[in-house]
């Protein structure tokens, strides 16, 4: 039996796709300074929700099978590349295609179009051909790891699972101290968790698909339910990730919370699991992953609606050209998630299916 969809998760999704694309658009475009550049240079952190939110799915459609020992990797594995892998390639050779019409030379070499193609930059801290594909790369890593997590995380006893879900926040706590000390780090970091670089994005990756995972373990928890879904604690865990995000140096604090409101979506009630379950928010969590893909090589369009927007003061200039591009981005996902995302998956899903019920020819005992 299939899962139960939790329609909140999709719609934080969208809204966390969303605000990595405003973060990237508005990138060194509006002054320093001030709450509202504050949290929006936290857009990062989407990132973050994005492995957490991804643990919890993963266990949330194959923890029962973990139980019943009915798990089977390979069909786990196929499932996940039908998912992603479809739109990744067609996307990523199409920027690449771009960028030779444009240069008439391909600047990436051999091992950094093999890495890319088979989604593993991330291992040799390649470069990806589209930069955001940096973190799909890692939770591919991710899943290659998934008997093993999901063994620690969902079938092992308290104390292991308790041991495992701090060793993930430890990590996180310690990447961003030796980031606050200046130990690890980019000058191209907007805060203490912008990591794109190996190890640490994969350290990333496996912290919050632990954690993830340990948030569905929980959430069955009948108290944990009643104080998680209920309208006061979501509102304060909102309101606290609001503040927390416009505020420096909160990274740590702002992971925590980050948690917390999958913990709170979980329950699928409340007035938050109401509000992300909204059909807008629906809509575009539904098409999330390719706003999350093509997103940032929409700058040409930013540069050409600002230039149409000349006359307007500095400010509502980048908000406009930043509204429309978003629109564009928009539009365009939801062509590919119509076009190639969707009917690839349910095409190599039903494809699978077809043969794993194909009789073998040879009898059996």
């Amino acid at each position: 039996m299939a899962a139960r969809e939790i329609r909140a998760m999709t719609g934080v999704r969208g809204i966390a796709a969303v605000f990595v694309m405003i973060y990237h658009f508005e990138n060194d475009k509006i002054p320093p300074g001030g709450p509202l550049v504050t949290f929006l240079n936290h857009g990062y952190l989407s990132v973050d929700l994005f492995f957490v939110l991804s643990g919890f799915v993963m266990a949330h459609v194959y923890g029962p099978s973990f139980h019943t020992g009915a798990f089977r990797f390979g069909e786990f594995l196929w499932h996940r590349v039908a998912r992603i892998y479809p739109l990744y390639v067609i996307v990523t050779l199409g920027f690449l295609g771009l960028a030779f019409v444009k240069s008439s030379r391909i600047e990436f070499g051999p091992d950094v179009l093999l890495s890319n193609l088979v989604m593993l930059q991330s291992l040799g801290n390649w470069p990806s051909i589209d930069p955001p594909a940096w973190s799909v790369s890692t939770e591919v890593v991710v899943y290659l790891l998934f008997p093993v997590i999901g063994f620690l995380c969902l079938k092992s006893g308290r104390f292991t699972a308790s041991l495992v879900g701090m060793m993930a926040i430890l990590a996180i706590l310690m990447m961003t101290l030796a980031v606050s000390r200046h130990y690890i780090g980019s000058t191209l970091s907007k805060g203490l968790l912008d990591l794109f670089f190996a190890p640490f994005t994969l350290i990333r990756c496996l912290a919050g698909f632990t954690l993830g995972q340990l948030v569905w373990r929980v959430h069955h928890d009948p108290f944990t339910v009643s104080i998680a879904s209920r309208t006061s604690v979501q509102v304060i865990v909102a309101g606290l990730a609001l503040v927390a995000l416009s505020q420096q140096g909160s990274d740590f604090i702002d992971y925590l919370l980050i948690v917390l409101l999958i913990l709170c979506l979980s329950t699928d009630r409340g007035v938050l699991s109401g509000f992300f379950g909204w059909p807008p928010l629906h809509f575009l969590g539904e098409i999330s992953f390719a706003v999350y893909l093509i997103h940032y090589r929409a700058f040409g369009v930013w540069n050409m609606a600002d230039r149409m927007l000349g006359g307007l003061s500095l400010p509502v200039r980048n908000l406009a050209a930043t509204a429309i591009t978003a629109l564009v981005v928009i539009g365009v996902s939801w062509l590919l998630h119509v076009v190639v995302e969707r009917p690839c998956r349910q095409w190599m899903r039903k494809g699978a299916l077809i043969s794993a019920r194909r009789p073998s020819g040879e009898p059996r005992a």
